[in-house]
């Protein structure tokens, strides 16, 4: 192939890339010593919210009996939390069904399972700003008729200021390991020629459903501290 052509060909395939994914690859194609690793960066911080999910669970013998029951174990559910501090923007409904109940069927019977109630759950998930208070909180939602509890999470304000710090640890920890591989290969790392993020924000910590019944006093609720952590994917020239 001639050079003209050569030139031509190259040019047709870079003008088919993005510009960002074409500036890559002539980084790529001038550079052609690098060594790219991967850089961790981690802070701990205590939550500062709680997070959890109550509900009501009713029975009757219809389905408007049991919505009736439900309505009213809820109501006093949601009051009881609101009487406790918790404002309402901090209270939502997360999840409201009804489902029928069947009478056992005896082995060898051929007609169809029969209706004989219903049941009617009502949950609603909980913010709580002060964690200290959320043992309480669960003792007393449980005195007013929640019978199931589960979802328990923590979270922060503000974790984006808290990656923030993690960032700057995480380069730096990538620029070791090149600096490392750099001289076990007699070279030196140069500029920094591609710096990714990997992932994003960390879920807070949720635990499994668990059914409520007589607390004879407050659950303990350990809140303990997170680790939030910041993964980058750097790549460094190599000069000698």
């Amino acid at each position: 192939m001639r050079p003209s052509s050569f030139l031509i060909a190259f040019l047709t395939a870079l003008a088919a890339v993005s510009p960002a994914r074409a500036l890559e690859r002539l980084i790529d194609i001038s550079n052609d010593r690098w060594v790219e690793v991967s850089g961790e960066g981690s802070v701990t911080a205590a939550p500062d919210f709680a997070r959890v999910t109550v509900g009501v669970t009713s029975t009757g013998r219809n389905a408007g009996e049991a919505m009736a029951a439900n309505a009213n174990a809820a109501n006093a559910l949601v009051s009881l939390i609101k009487a406790e501090g918790v404002p309402p923007a901090d209270i939502q409904t997360s999840d409201v069904s009804i489902s029928p109940t069947f009478v056992q069927s005896t082995p060898g019977q051929k007609t169809s399972p029969a209706i004989v109630g219903y049941s009617v759950s009502n949950n609603v998930t909980v913010v709580v700003r002060d964690i200290s208070r959320l043992g309480a909180l669960l003792d007393k939602a449980v005195g007013a008729g929640a019978n199931s509890i589960y979802g328990i999470g923590f979270g922060h304000n503000n974790p984006s200021a808290l990656l923030d710090k993690a960032r700057p640890l995480a380069v730096a920890d990538a620029r070791r390991k090149a600096e490392i591989y750099a001289g076990a290969g007699g070279a030196r790392i140069g500029r920094l020629m591609v710096l990714t993020e990997e992932g994003g924000p960390q879920e807070p910590v949720a635990f499994s459903r668990a059914y409520a019944g007589a607390a004879p006093s407050p659950p303990p609720i350990e809140a303990g501290e997170d680790r939030l952590t910041v993964t980058v994917t750097a790549r460094f020239e190599l000069t000698q």
